[in-house]
């Protein structure tokens, strides 16, 4: 079984590579298709535009997100747009394809993991010609707006700032007496005996947590906790005993009912919020990052809080949740500039789109606007600010081909849930084919 379930990965992958292959050759020559269009130029204030922008997230993030592109026309009424928005689970898949037939959108939102690739690709324009004219960036932390540079080249603006937290279920477990503290548990091994209780006074309805071990963000935490990070250049910064460990504390989990079965988890691995198992009722908690608690509170009458992931927050970092990027063959790269800078500088667009995305990135903005953030926003500033001020260094960009990694995560995580591979067979595998795949990624 353990090779029919890889023989299913490999497949996926494939198929997921010859896209790509397909998306370079796309995006070779870069450049813009309107040829009197120059790098750093203005936008077009005169004549009808119309720009396509595309994004992943539910009907929540659709709504504000096409709110601020109403303002944005009302104020430039010869800029028009249509949009594209799905769930992450084949996002990528269809801009991959789109950029391929070289009719991507011109506004593309993506986040960390494909920004080396979609860079050295020349799917998307480097942006430094427009700083300091279209671009007006002095209110973002040089270190988040670091995270949208490769090799020096400034590609992407961050939309948001986040960090990774686990959502619980207050209305459930507040009646057991359980309700963990604001600072959370200090260490795996608590959060995982703590679990256990709940998931015993519970009875499994709901489960305590989700099994987790195939969510990236919080395999990156907990490898940032023992001195590592995701990469070593274009290398896997872990080894096949830190992947081992990584799937047997989970296996352990699982079977002691802090964490549950693998057939709960699969259908929200993709990362679709509306399958959230917090949203569905099977579990009390599950991994999300901090902005997120509004979307899934909106998908549950129960109360929910913020909890820092176990143990020292040295693995937590202020990350971009999402970037804005101009595709690279755009005929109009320099208004879907400013349309980027309209969402992270102007202060009516950062009221509109509050913590959705996370913390709005330009403190200028977030500092007049905080003030009118409901309850639940407050929340989530204070929780994230309590978490990133612990937190540890900013990791480098990505190595080129992560997108690929996380499929494979998802995929070993799954053959050990599912009992296809034992956690050190899985690590082993995964790990071989994790070096393999970033080699191909960059050659």
């Amino acid at each position: 079984m353990a090779i029919l379930g890889l023989s299913r990965t490999v497949r996926s992958l494939a198929a997921g590579t010859a896209v790509l292959a397909v998306l370079a050759t796309a995006a070779c020559g870069g450049g813009s298709r309107a040829s009197d269009q120059e790098a750093g130029g203005p936008p077009e204030r005169e004549q009808p535009v119309q720009l396509e922008v595309t994004w992943w997230g539910g009907p929540a993030r659709a709504e504000i997100t096409q709110k601020v592109l109403d303002l944005y026309t009302q104020k430039h009424p010869n800029v028009t747009f249509t949009t594209q928005w799905q769930g992450y689970s084949g996002y990528y898949d269809k801009v991959n394809t789109s950029a391929a037939g070289r009719n991507a959108a011109d506004i593309i939102q993506i986040d960390n993991r494909v920004l080396r690739e979609y860079a050295n690709k020349g799917l998307i324009a480097e942006l430094d010609p427009w700083v300091g004219s279209t671009l007006q960036l002095d209110g973002i932390d040089p270190k988040l707006l670091e995270t949208g540079k490769v090799d020096g080249k400034l590609y992407a603006i961050p939309l948001a700032a986040n960090t990774g937290s686990f959502v619980v279920d207050k209305t459930v477990v507040e009646p057991l007496g359980l309700l963990p503290p604001e600072t959370g548990w200090a260490s795996w091994e608590e959060f995982g005996e703590w679990a256990a209780r709940v998931n015993q006074a519970t009875g499994s309805q709901p489960w305590a947590f989700r099994d987790e071990s195939a969510t990236m963000g919080a395999f990156e935490f907990w490898l940032r906790q023992r001195g590592k990070e995701l990469y070593d250049g274009q290398k896997p910064g872990f080894t096949v005993e830190d992947a081992t460990a990584w799937f047997e504390m989970w296996a352990t989990f699982r079977d002691s009912g802090a964490a549950s079965p693998a057939e709960v988890a699969q259908p929200a691995n993709g990362g679709d919020i509306s399958k959230n198992t917090v949203i569905t009722q099977q579990t009390a908690g599950t991994f999300s990052y901090d902005n997120q608690l509004t979307e899934i509170a909106k998908g549950t009458d129960h109360e929910l809080v913020l909890v820092p992931l176990p143990g020292d927050q040295s693995g937590a970092y202020a990350r971009p949740s999402q970037f804005f990027t101009a595709y690279a063959r755009g005929e109009n790269i320099a208004t879907a500039v400013d349309v980027i800078n309209f969402f992270v500088s102007d202060p009516e667009a950062g009221a509109i789109l509050g913590t959705e995305r996370g913390l709005p990135p330009n403190k200028q903005v977030r500092d007049q606007i905080a003030p009118q953030f409901d309850e639940q926003l407050q929340y989530v500033l204070a929780f994230d600010e309590r978490v990133t001020a612990q937190a540890g260094p900013t990791p480098p960009v990505p190595a080129q081909g992560d997108s690929q990694v996380t499929r494979l995560l998802t995929a070993a995580a799954e053959n050990v849930g599912f009992g296809r591979q034992t956690p050190a067979e899985a690590a082993e595998e995964f790990v071989a084919q994790v070096t393999g795949e970033l080699e191909r990624a960059a050659s």
